[in-house]
């Protein structure tokens, strides 16, 4: 009959510990390393007001494609994404110096709306106290809006 190995209790606790201990470790060292280096994501939610009308059709389950831009304070363009569609878009929030920001959001045959932002490494924050237009809000690295048609 052919010997099998045995493992007793105590050798595989001891075990089980080395190896939590190395992998532990290896998370401590190289996990601030990969975050550094990834950029931040910000949920940007999208709606329109006449979303459920037959008028809406036309542009199918996704929608007309609303666009957004950070603009710094002295009217420059400092970041644009195109062809956000209906509900939550991730967007990449990286080369984006910190400071105060207006979130510019549009798309086309509806009102822009505007958002004070301010951006602080890989996140977004509304300034405090800030007052919102109706049909727009920010939070923690959330911008979202409710498009109302244009007149």
């Amino acid at each position: 009959m052919a010997k099998t190995l045995e493992l007793k209790g105590p050798i595989v606790v001891v075990a089980l510990l080395v190896l939590t201990a190395i992998v532990g470790s290896l998370f401590i060292t190289l996990g601030p390393k990969a975050t550094e280096k990834a950029p931040g994501v910000v949920h940007v939610g999208v709606r329109y007001a006449n979303e459920m009308s037959l008028a809406f059709n036309q542009y199918g389950s996704r929608g007309p494609g609303a666009t957004i831009e950070l603009v710094a304070p002295d009217g420059t363009l400092a970041y644009s994404m195109d062809n956000l569609r209906i509900g939550r878009n991730l967007m990449p929030l990286k080369n984006i110096a910190n400071g105060a920001y207006t979130a510019r959001l549009s798309a086309p045959g509806y009102q822009t709306r505007d958002i004070p932002i301010i951006v602080d490494g890989r996140m977004i924050n509304p300034p405090k106290n800030a007052q919102f237009t109706k049909g727009t809000h920010a939070d923690y690295n959330m911008i979202g809006v409710r498009f109302e048609l244009a007149e």
